[in-house]
């Protein structure tokens, strides 16, 4: 699978596509709305061209079809998506919704168990109806659903240490069968030791020193590992981009899913950010919430900061390199071992 970087493809693509439509002079069924060009590049680029076309070609009567079956007003289409498509929508009550076509029935369906048990602690959108022979699923759509930029220095770490209770008080005994932390960890990693080898960045890569750090964040991870905590289940990919903003507190969407480390859940917002607050101060300002320790907080704050480093993302790649280059991996890999 290629890394995921679609930033840098997206800024590559300066070439007009013609959209699908007007490549094939067809029109979408009535209920559908015009499909996002950015989405299309996304979805192409990540699924490649033969799979990613061939999805693109049956979307629009996928959506149509849900769309009549659940008793849909279809209103717009998330340009946002990468290998999903979100639909924003109207039920036949008024309830505001999105229609969610994920990119395959597994990753459908473990987003709907994880979203539904999440929404007891109106932490995550509510399940509105699903097909779990093709992971299709409705729920309800937050508003006013923006982006939750953390921007406010201590009064957003509030707000992120609020959520990670919600989402840990979860009345539900049954824990969804989820992929080991291990794994999503490997995953960023190799992400990251392909981008680091983009000869586009390569004075960038240099000035990072990315070949030690990348080295360095792989004895860490494998100390963390090694000196696994109690097992959550975990969002995965708990980043700004993934909460947004509700009418009283913040709510998550687009989980992975994954069973492991709490703390690797926090550290992940901590790194990829760009705002005001220094990765230091963030680990200050989380590292006495009741289900974090701030010694793995911080070890795996290094390690997405590592993983997570894109040095076209100016504004979050300084707050990376400042912390990562004032961190000693070796006295972090000795902390692990002596909590």
């Amino acid at each position: 699978m290629p890394a995921p970087d679609l930033d840098t493809y997206l800024q590559r693509e300066r070439r007009h596509r013609p959209s699908r439509r007007e490549a094939s002079g067809g029109t979408a069924p009535m209920n559908v709305p015009p499909i996002p060009e950015r989405l299309e590049r996304a979805i192409l680029f990540l699924r490649g061209d033969e799979d990613g076309r061939a999805w693109l070609d049956a979307l629009p009567a996928r959506i149509d079809s849900y769309s009549r079956q659940w008793h849909l007003t279809t209103d717009a289409i998330a340009d946002s998506g990468a290998m999903s498509c979100c639909v924003y929508c109207t039920t036949s009550d008024g309830t505001a919704a999105v229609l969610k076509i994920p990119v395959d029935s597994e990753s459908g369906n473990t987003e709907v168990q994880l979203l539904q048990r999440w929404s007891e602690a109106d932490a995550a959108p509510r399940i509105l109806d699903r097909d779990d022979g093709s992971g299709v699923f409705l729920m309800t759509r937050i508003l006013p659903g923006t982006i939750a930029w953390p921007v406010d220095g201590r009064a957003d770490a509030d707000r992120f240490g609020e959520l990670l209770t919600r989402l840990n008080r979860s009345g539900s005994s049954t824990r969804p069968a989820l992929k080991d932390l291990a794994d999503i960890a490997e995953m960023r990693m190799d992400w990251a030791r392909d981008r680091f080898a983009d000869p586009q960045y390569a004075e960038d890569m240099e000035y990072f020193s990315a070949a030690e750090h990348l080295e360095q964040a792989k004895r860490v991870l494998a100390a963390l590992l090694d000196t696994s905590a109690q097992q959550y289940v975990l969002h995965a990919d708990l980043q700004a981009k993934n909460i947004l903003q509700g009418p009283d507190h913040w709510f998550t969407i687009d989980p992975l899913g994954a069973v492991g480390d709490i703390n690797a859940e926090a550290a992940l917002w901590i790194a990829i950010q760009d705002g005001p607050v220094s990765t230091e101060d963030r680990i200050e300002q989380l590292a006495h919430h009741s289900l974090l320790d701030p010694i793995r907080l911080r070890a795996w704050s290094f390690v997405f900061s590592v993983a997570e480093y894109r040095p076209y993302l100016v504004p979050s790649a300084k707050q990376m390199a400042a912390f990562v280059a004032t961190t000693d991996p070796n006295q972090t890999i000795t902390r692990l071992h002596k909590s």
